[in-house]
């Protein structure tokens, strides 16, 4: 019997029961049953329906399914359980927005199993754990899955086609089936298993390929040598400033180690015999290597200036992280040319074999409570704020609603209780985060907001024009979001013997708005008017010193209003305020 068909078959089970299951779980989130209901849930269950079918179709062959089975599986029940803490951190669901939670948890997800199944590959099959073996793993599964999932991508083209062809001739059962879900989900499972087996028995395709963007890669890596050389020569003449005040520069020197690192290992494979280039030009290339430490030192100098002057953020996280395992390679890589000189490339399988372990638990520590980035960002903008190095007007509120999911919530629901009777404005702004506008206006919120309102000189606000400034500047939540304080005046511009009222709102930005409000037909009402700006050479001055002492004056406008018949002309300036009398 040819037992060489079983695992073709059980593969294209293995599509099939995956296809279903992303079924259910698309049709729970569509009609809202478990574990749609349950971010913990929903998470663990899509990690393990899509990651453990897939090692297994990547790597299963006749001799090694045990072995590859329960491999798949723990890893897959790992990355199940790294998904259901990435759950616990969805804040509650009203007010959920996600996307900046699963984004960073996927890409991280997919390099980790990508690293994974060469490894799982080589323990399933029995082999050694030699770089070459990984190597060539790595980059067969890499292109098996791309290609076949461009198969899959155009199967379901060809699907469209088909039902777009009967569209047209009103025969719509073709395009109302292939657009259902109970249908697409398993046959584009099942078409991707058969990509993937039909590119798996055409091993000579993909060794081919391999070696095409090895040789074009060869080139590649002279060229980025050469331009890491020049950058550094460069910087005495440039200095070292305009590196971070012309953008990013730390995370491009980091992007420049990581193309030069990943060009490199796709040329040299581990074999000290072997001579890709010519003896110069493999002595250029190690030179490189020798210098990439300076790229390092170079990013942590500008990582760590930003650390001192703004405090940590996921994205300094993420670049420090990316920053040290980079150095790490890099300095593996020049003890072996220290001590092999020509021949360092013998020792480039073991730094890459030991650090590619390194690389799969760091990923797996920062999806899991171990080393959770959103929580050490907010305890450092915490204690930044205790210690006196940041101000509550300063803190991006804004930055820990959408990136920093529950902890960013959890920190803000306890600064809503620690400044409700100290800092009442801080509070407001407060109340504007995860919040629709209809469930902005309740009595606390009118009182917080009204006790923001200063006014001036001794003024006295009827309490209605109180309720209208609440009602209209309630209206959404980004009115009040950047509200630094607000202040009103008793005014009387058209000199008819009653008050109306100038509210100045002042952002923490510094910008001023203001609003007239006057008694129209018995209720208060906000007037449309024009402001004019100070001229750009007066130096700006806080609001509440130009504010303190004033008393308003009125001017009549140079050109008065012309009327013509049934017509009425009002002439108003729009250049800057200046003294021209």
């Amino acid at each position: 019997m040819d037992t060489s068909r079983y695992p073709t078959l059980i593969m294209l089970l293995v599509a099939l029961v995956q296809g279903f299951c992303l079924l259910i779980l698309h049709e729970s989130i569509e009609f809202g049953f478990w574990p749609a209901t349950s971010p913990t849930a929903l998470y663990s269950l899509y990690a393990f329906v899509l990651i453990c079918p897939t090692l297994f179709l990547l790597a299963v062959n006749e001799h090694n399914i045990k072995r590859l089975t329960l491999g798949a599986v723990g890893f897959s029940l790992l990355c199940s359980s790294l998904a259901y803490y990435t759950g616990l951190q969805v804040i509650p669901l009203p007010f959920a927005d996600v996307e900046d939670l699963l984004f960073p948890f996927c890409f991280s997800t997919a390099l980790l199993t990508f690293k994974v199944l060469m490894y799982l590959q080589v323990w399933a099959n029995k082999e050694a754990f030699a770089y070459p073996k990984l190597f060539s793993y790595s980059w067969r599964n890499l292109l098996t899955f791309g290609l076949a999932l461009v198969f899959t991508l155009v199967t379901w083209g060809v699907l469209m086609l088909w039902a777009g062809l009967f569209k047209v001739i009103n025969v719509d059962f073709f395009y109302e089936l292939f657009t259902e879900e109970w249908f697409y989900y398993p046959i584009l499972s099942m078409a991707l298993a058969f990509g993937i087996i039909l590119i798996r028995s055409l091993t000579f395709i993909v060794d081919t390929i391999k070696r095409l963007q090895q040789a074009l890669l060869k080139y590649l890596l002279v060229l980025l040598v050469f331009i890491s050389l020049l950058f550094l020569i460069a910087l005495p003449f440039t200095g070292l400033a305009p590196i971070w005040e012309n953008g990013p520069g730390s995370y491009l020197i980091l992007w420049m180690q990581a193309c030069i690192l990943f060009a490199l290992n796709s040329v040299y494979q581990n074999d000290a015999e072997e001579r890709p280039y010519g003896l110069l030009l493999h002595r250029f290339i190690y030179l490189g290597i020798l210098l990439l430490p300076c790229y390092s030192a170079l990013v942590f100098y500008g990582l760590t200036a930003r650390i001192d002057q703004y405090g940590w953020s996921l994205s300094r996280y993420w670049g420090m992280i990316v920053w040290a395992l980079l150095a790490l390679f890099a300095l593996g890589y020049v003890a072996g040319i220290i001590r092999q000189r020509d021949a360092w490339i013998s020792s480039l399988g073991k730094v890459n074999v030991s650090m590619g372990c390194v690389f799969m638990l760091v990923l797996i520590a920062i999806n899991s409570p171990a080393l959770d980035l959103r929580k050490l960002t907010v305890q450092d903008q915490v204690a930044r704020l205790s210690s006196g190095d940041i101000t509550l007007e300063e803190i991006d509120i804004q930055y820990f609603e959408r990136h920093l999911a529950k902890p960013g919530y959890d920190v803000i629901q306890q600064w809503k209780s620690d400044y409700k009777t100290t800092n009442p404005n801080f509070v407001v702004r407060l109340n504007r985060l995860y919040m629709s506008n209809e469930l902005l206006n309740s009595e606390d919120d009118k009182l917080l907001v009204l006790s923001n309102i200063e006014c001036l000189n001794g003024c006295n606000a009827p309490t209605e024009l109180l309720d209208q400034i609440y009602t209209d500047r309630s209206q959404n939540r980004w009115c009040l979001m950047n509200n630094k304080h607000m202040y009103l005046l008793e005014a009387d511009p058209n000199e008819d013997g009653e008050m109306e009222y100038l509210l100045i709102q002042e952002n923490i930005n510094g910008f001023r708005s203001f609003y007239l409000y006057a008694r129209v037909q018995q209720a208060w009402q906000s007037l449309t008017i024009q402001t004019l700006h100070p001229a750009e050479n007066q130096p700006e001055v806080p609001l509440i010193e130009s504010l303190g002492d004033l008393s308003i004056e009125y001017k009549t406008p140079k050109y008065k209003q012309m009327h013509i018949g049934e017509w009425t002309i009002d002439v108003s300036l729009r250049h800057n305020v200046k003294d021209d009398d």
